[in-house]
């Protein structure tokens, strides 16, 4: 995070976090981090990027962060969106699928 808190003069902002492959209570304590910085900034809305083909630890990082995300915004429910079909990741009767074509 910057170390000022002064005000950026901006429409959207991101954060690039590496939270993949390091254990799940840093990658929480990150993400809140993250999204108090964001919220001091005046954001409202709000993305969790993640992986969409794998989380990297055993443990997984990504139902913790966005449980954690979730708890902090004050809110019960989220939308998971793992596909994206034009780099061939697809979601079809519940299951994922990464696939390339010709």
């Amino acid at each position: 995070m910057p170390a000022s808190q002064d005000a950026l003069d901006c429409e959207a902002a991101i954060i690039a976090l590496k939270t993949r492959s390091i254990p799940v209570e840093e990658a929480v304590a990150q993400s809140l981090v993250a999204l108090d910085w964001l919220r001091s900034q005046g954001a409202t809305q709000f993305l969790f990027k993640y992986c969409s083909t794998f989380d990297s630890t055993a443990e997984g990082n990504i139902g913790p962060v966005a449980e954690a995300l979730m708890q902090a915004l004050g809110t019960d429910r989220t939308v998971f969106v793992p596909t994206f079909p034009g780099t061939g990741r697809r979601c079809s009767w519940g299951i994922f699928s990464s696939v390339t074509c010709c």
